[in-house]
């Protein structure tokens, strides 16, 4: 995957030099404290290096190689087992001297093999949008059922809030990657896309919540950048729509724009949260269905059965609760 901005290039580099300079830096500062403590083990470590320095120079014009590698390999290893051991007599756990890496996946490299780590597209999400959208204090812990005044609906939310945490500790590896919550206002709906999107987010992944009102006077606003510029709505690992249908219905702009990003996530399977008050069908004609408002195409891509998960919030308004 290639992510062209030249805020994220920017920042990327920034955030790489950084991590090299922190563990550089912190390195210095533990081999100070530690040298100074055990001088036996400073000798050690020269002695260590000194073997892999002369190894390179012999191998050069040697004509047993295998044989030189091998004897310097033992040595090193008896020095690094001496090297845990002086640190464990002395306190220190045996890898005090090793590098702390902010990112262990890929050891601040910002690569895992040949796909960017996670910790980069979470950049690549800070740097190409000002906020995640996430309330860190909207969570499952603070999930309050009790809103729920009658026991079907306590009952029925209760089974919807499990699915929901079931959803956020799966993810990525969801069945459906998609899911669409719909029913009234006031039911829970936001709180719950929330929920998932903070434990997401704590558990490392990248996630960008925004209803869609923003999402389409973002791309109105970005509509004469350049194309490496503009907001690009495939990078979150987790993308959450919120309000969908309350979004201004622009021609060839609002329908066009959602049917892109919903394909492209699908396409790469990423995945995607909505929720909405519109209906998915209604036998009322003065009920606006999503078939109604955007259309087969659309609307085909937001209820598919192999991506998706609808789930419908049919309980209370809390809102209203006193």
């Amino acid at each position: 995957m290639k992510i062209r901005s030249a805020a994220f290039n920017q920042a990327l580099k920034n955030e790489l030099s950084s991590r090299k300079l922190r563990i550089a830096r912190l390195k210095r500062e533990r081999e100070k404290e530690v040298y100074s403590r055990i001088p036996e083990l400073k000798t050690l470590d020269e002695d260590t290096r000194s073997i892999a320095y002369d190894l390179g120079r012999q191998l050069m014009g040697a004509d047993d190689a295998k044989a030189l590698a091998e004897a310097a390999s033992a040595a090193i290893s008896e020095r690094k087992r001496e090297h845990a051991r002086l640190l464990s007599e002395n306190g220190y756990p045996e890898d005090y001297l090793e590098p702390e890496y902010i990112c262990p996946e890929c050891r601040d490299s910002g690569r895992c093999g040949d796909q960017l780590c996670k910790c980069v597209t979470k950049l690549a999400v800070e740097a190409a949008f000002s906020d995640c959208g996430i309330s860190l204090d909207k969570t499952f812990a603070s999930f309050d059922l009790d809103l729920q005044r009658e026991p079907k609906n306590r009952a029925a939310m209760k089974k919807i809030l499990e699915h929901a945490i079931a959803y956020a500790e799966a993810f990525p590896e969801n069945e459906k990657p998609d899911l669409l919550y719909f029913g009234m206002p006031g039911v829970g709906k936001t709180y719950l896309l929330n929920c998932i999107g903070a434990r997401v987010l704590e558990r490392g992944y990248s996630v960008l919540k925004l209803n869609a009102y923003e999402l389409i006077r973002l791309t109105l606003d970005n509509l004469r950048a350049s194309p490496e510029d503009r907001p690009d709505f495939t990078l979150p690992d987790l993308l959450i729509i919120d309000d969908l249908g309350t979004e201004p219905m622009i021609a060839n702009i609002t329908i066009e724009t959602l049917l892109s990003i919903i394909c492209q996530r699908q396409d790469s399977g990423k995945s995607t949260l909505f929720a909405t008050n519109l209906a998915l069908t209604s036998d009322d004609p003065s009920v606006h269905t999503l078939q109604d408002v955007y259309g087969e195409r659309l609307a085909s891509r937001l209820i598919a059965p192999r991506t998706m998960k609808l789930q419908a919030v049919l309980t209370e308004n809390v809102r209203l609760s006193v």
